[in-house]
């Protein structure tokens, strides 16, 4: 059932889950300051991975449209301060292998999204 899930997500998307089970182990904290928490998030996110600061802002656009699906698909839950996987975020995380994952983390941190 999970792998069907996997589906129809997007390389975004499934970066995104990866990142917040594998290197966060489900639930990441921050403190946003005035920026909305996914547009904050995106921008994090974006800054830890790219290989190129000119890629920053593409990167960022694209995960913060993913968070925001994420988020209407019940898989990720944002508040003020942090984001965690939902039961069913998790579920779907986990049928990400760990080699999967960081393929994926490479080519966005690349812009190839």
């Amino acid at each position: 059932m999970c792998g069907e899930n996997m589906e129809y997500l997007g390389k975004v998307e499934k970066f995104v889950l990866g990142y917040i089970w594998f290197d966060y182990f489900g639930k990441i904290y921050f403190s946003r300051g005035s920026q909305e928490a996914e547009e904050f998030l995106a921008d994090t996110i974006a800054s830890d991975i790219a290989k190129d600061q000119r890629m920053h802002s593409k990167i960022s656009s694209a995960l913060k449209e993913a968070i925001k699906k994420l988020k209407e698909y019940w898989m990720i839950e944002v508040s003020g301060y942090e984001v965690s996987l939902t039961s069913y975020g998790e579920q779907v995380a986990k049928a990400l292998n760990k080699d999967e994952y960081n393929k994926i983390k490479e080519e966005i941190a690349s812009g190839r999204i």
